[in-house]
């Protein structure tokens, strides 16, 4: 999964359930229990504004820590 400008937009234009149940998808897929993020309507909100702030440099380090996550995930 490559992060982009068109992406992050699509997912801010997501409603609040959308975007939780998304961010909850992403968190099981990577090995974290969903419900230890404690995703609630005020946290949605902060995400929201965090990845509505990203620069593009925000982007290029996002991309690079899940690309690292992902090679050493397959390494073990």
């Amino acid at each position: 999964m490559e992060l982009d400008r068109k992406m992050l937009d699509r997912l801010l234009r997501m409603n609040d359930e959308q975007l939780s149940q998304l961010i909850r998808q992403i968190a099981a897929e990577g090995g974290i229990d969903p419900a230890s993020l404690g995703i609630n309507p005020e946290n949605v909100q902060s995400i929201r504004a965090a990845l509505g702030g990203a620069t593009e440099e925000d982007i290029a380090r996002l991309n690079e820590i899940y690309a690292d996550y992902r090679q050493n995930r397959r390494s073990r």
